[in-house]
């Protein structure tokens, strides 16, 4: 029988002890999330120790703002890659 069930059998035994590609929209997505979770962090060290004061809260809360933004821009304007 080559009906649907073919393919779907394919499709385990292919996936089988390998992780699942994610939409390239999403691995863009988590990548601009570790980017900016980087960033911030350095932001953060740098004002601490340019400055000596707690970075907490306005550097912190800024950076809240920008984190939303920048990986939203980041995800959105990389370039794609094809399947």
């Amino acid at each position: 029988m080559e009906g649907p069930h073919r393919n779907i059998r394919r499709w385990d035994a292919g996936m089988l002890g390998v992780m699942a590609h994610l939409d390239p929209l999403l691995e863009e997505f988590f990548v601009a999330l570790v980017t900016m979770t980087i960033l911030a962090v350095i932001v953060a060290v740098l004002y601490r120790w340019v400055t000596g004061h707690s970075p907490w809260p306005y550097v912190i809360i800024a950076e809240v703002g920008a984190f939303g933004w920048g990986t939203v821009m980041l995800a959105l304007s990389s370039p794609r890659g094809r399947r």
